[in-house]
């Protein structure tokens, strides 16, 4: 233990202690780097960016090079450049187990596309057959058509009628099955793309033998686009689901360790006698602390104190946490399906999930101290501390000083034991990113002695003795600083007993010493303020401690692999048939739509959460359950009215209209030939790939798309003119501009549309003008499509596909617009009934965990195990979704508004809310899992910690209330109803005041470095944020739905008294 100790102190005083001269040092060296240099830090390029960029790069270079050959170009004729199109839209850099799943549904969509087009050509030529008279004798006159082997005959209308309804039925029922199951996007794109061209040549064709001979060659352009996509991404630079997550995992370590430190710079803040107060004005009004000084002041209006800087800092790094945590477990379970040659498999990935989410739970506990310091401070009075303040009493002013200098002292006396075991926390990161290979561990100088560098030990004499992060000993040097930690913390509870006269040795409430305003506001909840002062400061101690607790246990993980032999070498990893058999079951279902593949996703970046059929299965008040065969039957009937009435028909329907908008053009017999000519096609498919669920999406698309086709038009000259024409500087420098664009669906994934449809506008143009060169012009025009030079024809692209997304933004908003706004409500409401089954599940945790009923929680089919799954799901699909809010939020001011302005702000700040309560409750749940898995000590404490798990049995911890009431405003919001008149938060559980009712001794001041005792502050504390924010987020929902009022108001007049009934007021729009 001696030598665990001298280790300690060497490890405290490492240099590490000096970061903040270090970084300062950074800076400095950063500023005089040359442009060039901070230029390239800012663009975020990698060696890995670079290579991924190249590989995104490649199928449309390939595609265009392999026309070059003959055989290749008397095979597609003129629809070579289709092949382009869908390696692009193939994505090839997208991680191998995600890569495979979609390009089977690719496959699957395009062979079910050409099977519907086949026998939509059938009724296209029997209609063409049964109203054409027959010619006396000879061949019937046809000329040129879209590929060899299919000629076109003359225009028939019956014909063209049979096509546009097949066209509108295929449109409506694919983007009906996009919405649907949003990870079908790509595939349903894909299969837009074949019917639409299908439908505009299967008209034209008066034998079922040129029909097939389209649609094969159709299928194998599409075909051969695919293979050539696939074939770079399995070849070129491989990227496997498991490398995705893994550098996850290191980015997810990363953030940990930067909300360890955004931790330790907060909790070092209040040791500042000012960090209460508000921002320091200088004498023109401007905010002077954490602001650059600006030329130019005026007076502004009092607004709401800003946080500091610290405070901004802990969130936003928290919040990077939070992202990083929804981002790991949605590309998790690709990871675990995947066939692959590594060390770690499928169990073991998602034990380092499990320990990196109990790391991530105290550390969001910790965030909440600055909002808990917050409302301290506007509740005791603190931030309006100044001496000019000429409205507060001197007396009242010295005692808030007295408080506020009370804390300062308690941090200071924290600091030296936080500060140490963060810095053992973040080295306890560094050794399991190290361990686990995630992340190289960089040589230092003099590390390793010449023998010791041959072999495995590590020069102990180079080092001075200390064991650093990946070497072996290290989980021990942790553990032992944890233990140190625990003890040091009587150092503080000693002091706080020292500001108030107590002595937590002896056996003592810890009763108030009089104010000398004992007559003033602060005199009657003395007792309750030293209660949860004391509490507060367990709070923090018990989080901190078990984050390090958290920090160990991925320690040992990562240690316990190496010495196992896991990590020595690579093994063939394959997932067994039961995962098989559940991915293949869940491929469709609504669970796997969270791979951001809505139909809006690329824009707003949100995610699909399914929350469980209670939200969509609600019992029918007119109709009884079914108790026989024919009402059973007649249930099946009414389920197709409401699939024909559900948001996903609405969808499917508006995209069909849109497309036969442009398709009409088409079926006419006067404008037939020239929608042929003008290549109208692709503003169908403009369409189908630009057409978007929500108005906000579609304004911020239909400018995209529009400002990327130009783009692309722009570049398509550059690309042509500085080769001069030849084909290869053209296909060389049409890989250099696809290499930038890729640049932009990997750092800007909210252009993803965009970027690619700038590259296949470039591959459109470009590619028909090297097609041209090598078949010739009049081979070129056999589809009835005339030559244009490429200073011509990129400007009808340009007015084309412009006038396909401007015809999908009009069909967004006709003929009434399903705003970004109302989908906002919707999720909102959402968000709330999922914290609401997340409120009963931690319900009905608590409550098996105290009365011992939980089980064994190893065995899976115990009933904590089955609880902690669920619980676990609902928590991550909550989280996942208030991530989505906050980026859909953004959305709603690019929509169009009529009438008052939307309420961006309460909407942000009910998220926020939301967010805090799951934080809160899921710390609950933290706590009580220590107080079920105590460890056990002396006598005495055990006797203490079995008759405090007999008073908690005998009081309700946890209430059905907040679910009810989380439930109510959840259909509030979704139904946009007003809330029910004198609608009141749940009261506070009050667990300290129920337990000092049945055992006065319970929470004496003596048990106070009992574990059970902080993780009962924990619960307490947790209790009570969450019915202050209860309160808020009622209040922020009723001043959006508005409230029921059927108050009767009595009015005193010059001619009499009347009475108001004021029941009409209602919801407030």
């Amino acid at each position: 233990m001696a030598g665990l100790a001298s280790r300690e102190e060497q490890l405290s005083s490492s240099p590490d202690n000096t970061s903040d001269e270090h970084s300062t040092k950074v800076n400095k060296t950063e500023k005089k780097l040359p442009f060039l240099e901070r230029l390239w830090g800012k663009s975020g390029l990698s060696v890995g960016t670079l290579l991924t960029m190249f590989k995104g790069a490649l199928p449309p270079t390939i595609s265009i090079a392999l026309y070059q050959n003959t055989g290749f170009a008397d095979t597609y004729s003129t629809l070579g450049y289709l092949v382009a199109i869908m390696s692009i839209l193939s994505f090839a850099i997208m991680p191998r187990a995600k890569f495979v799943q979609t390009m089977l549904f690719n496959i699957i969509s395009i062979c079910v596309g050409a099977s519907i087009s086949l026998l939509a050509i059938y009724c296209s030529v029997q209609a063409r057959a049964h109203t054409t008279p027959r010619p006396p004798s000879g061949p019937q006159s046809s000329s040129g058509g879209p590929s060899p082997g299919a000629a076109v005959a003359p225009y028939n209308s019956s014909a063209s009628a049979v096509c546009a309804i097949w066209l509108f039925f295929n449109i409506y029922v694919a983007n009906m099955f996009r919405a649907w199951r949003p990870q079908l996007q790509f595939p349903v794109i894909m299969y837009s793309i074949f019917a639409n061209v299908t439908s505009i040549y299967a008209s034209q064709f008066a034998t079922m033998a040129q029909g097939i001979a389209f649609a094969k060659l159709l299928l194998e352009a599409f075909l051969t686009g695919f293979g050539i996509a696939t074939a770079v991404s399995f070849l070129v630079f491989p990227l496997t689901s498991r490398t995705v997550v893994f550098k996850n995992a290191a980015g997810y370590i990363g953030a940990l360790r930067g909300a360890l430190k955004a931790q330790s710079a907060y909790l070092g803040s209040l040791e500042r006698k000012d960090v209460f107060s508000e921002p320091a004005k200088a004498e023109n009004g401007a905010s002077t602390r954490g602001r650059k000084h600006h030329l130019f002041h005026r007076e502004q209006p009092k607004a709401p104190s800003q946080p500091s800087m610290e405070t901004s800092g802990l969130k936003a790094a928290v919040a990077d946490v939070a992202a990083l945590h929804g981002k790991f477990n949605v590309d998790a379970p690709f990871a675990k399906r995947e066939l692959a040659y590594g060390k770690l498999d499928a169990s073991e990935i998602s034990e380092l999930m499990k320990l990196m989410r109990q790391i991530m739970l105290p550390i969001i506990g910790m965030s909440s101290v600055a909002d808990i310091f917050d409302r301290i401070a506007d509740r005791r009075g603190w931030k309006t501390t100044s001496k000019d303040d000429p409205d507060k009493p001197e007396r009242s002013r010295e005692i808030i000083e007295k408080e506020i200098g009370q804390w300062n002292e308690i941090m200071r006396t924290l600091h030296g034991p936080f500060e140490t075991l963060t810095e053992a926390m973040d080295q306890g990161l560094e050794h399991a990113l190290y361990t686990l290979e995630l992340a190289k561990k960089p040589r230092k100088s003099g590390y390793k002695s010449k023998k010791a560098s041959e072999g495995t030990l590590p020069d102990i004499e180079a080092t001075g003795g200390t064991i650093g992060p990946g070497e072996k000993g290290f989980a021990d040097l942790l553990c032992a600083k944890i233990d140190r930690f625990y003890e040091q913390r009587k150092l503080t509870l000693n002091t706080w007993c020292s500001q108030h006269g107590l002595d937590w040795n002896k056996d003592q409430q810890p009763q108030p010493r009089p104010h000398p305003d004992s007559e003033g506001i602060l005199a009657s909840t003395d007792h309750e303020r030293m209660q949860r002062q004391l509490y507060l400061i367990l709070y923090m101690e018990f989080l901190l401690w078990s984050t390090g607790r958290a920090v160990l246990d991925l320690v040992q993980f990562a240690d316990s692999k190496v010495e196992s032999g896991v990590l020595k070498k690579k093994r063939i990893i394959a997932p067994g048939l039961r995962r098989i058999r559940k991915w293949f079951t869940s491929a469709l279902s609504t669970g796997d739509s969270s791979v951001d593949h809505t139909p809006d996703s690329t824009e707003t970046r949100g995610s699909s959460v399914e929350v469980g059929d209670a939200y969509h299965r609600s019992r029918d008040p007119e109709h009884l359950p079914p108790t026989n065969a024919w009402q059973r039957f007649g249930n099946g009937v009414r389920a197709v009215s409401r699939i024909l009435s559900s948001q996903a028909s609405a969808y499917g329907f508006r995209v069909a209209c849109a497309t036969l908008s442009v398709g009409i053009v088409a079926c006419l017999r006067d404008t037939q030939a020239f929608f042929i000519r003008q290549r109208l096609v692709w503003a169908m498919i403009m369409v189908a790939i630009g057409m978007t669920v929500t108005a906000g999406a579609g304004v911020f698309g239909f400018i995209g798309r529009v400002a990327g086709t130009t783009i692309a038009m722009c570049t398509s000259y550059l690309i042509w003119y500085i080769a001069n024409g030849e084909a290869p500087g053209v296909i060389v420098l049409l890989f250099v501009f696809s290499f930038c664009e890729v640049y932009f669906i990997l750092h800007y994934p909210r252009f993803t549309v965009i970027a690619m449809l700038s590259m296949v506008t470039q591959v459109l143009v470009v590619g028909y003008e090297l097609q041209v060169q090598k078949v010739g012009p009049q081979a070129a025009e056999t589809n009835g499509q005339p030559f244009y030079p490429l200073y011509e024809l990129a400007p009808y692209r340009l007015a084309c596909v412009t006038g396909g997304i401007l015809v999908a933004f009009i069909w967004t908003f006709f003929p009434y617009p399903l705003t970004a706004r109302s989908q906002l409500r919707r999720d909102l409401g959402t968000s709330l009934y999922l914290l609401a089954n997340y409120n009963s599940c931690v319900h009905t945790t608590v409550n098996m965990r105290l009365s011992g009923s939980e089980g064994d929680i190893n065995d899976k089919k115990s009933p904590g195990r089955r609880l902690d799954k669920a619980r676990v799901k609902v928590f991550t699909k909550e989280l996942a979704l208030l991530a989505g809010l906050r980026q859909h939020s953004t959305f709603t001011a690019w929509e169009p508004t009529f009438g008052g302005k939307f309420p961006r702000k309460q909407y942000n700040t009910i998220i926020q809310e939301a967010q805090n309560i799951l934080n809160y409750m899921a710390l609950i749940v933290y706590a009580s899992d220590i107080l079920h898995n105590k460890d056990e000590g002396d006598g005495k404490q055990t006797s203490w910690l079995k008759d405090f798990d007999h008073l908690m049995r005998s009081v309700n911890v946890t209430s059905h209330e907040l679910t009810s009431t989380l439930s109510l405003l959840s259909a509030s919001v979704i139904n946009g109803n007003s809330l029910p008149p004198y609608l009141k938060a749940p009261e506070p559980y009050g667990l300290s005041a129920k337990l000092e009712a049945i055992d006065a001794d319970i929470l004496n001041i003596s048990h106070v470095t009992e574990p059970g005792y902080a993780a009962f502050a924990v619960m307490q504390i947790a209790c009570r944020l969450i019915s202050d924010d209860i309160e808020k987020l009622i209040s922020n929902i009723k001043s959006l739905v508005g409230e029921v009022d059927f108050s009767i108001h009595v009015v005193e007049s010059m001619d009499g008294v009347a009475v108001a009934n004021d029941g009409s007021k209602g919801k407030q729009d």
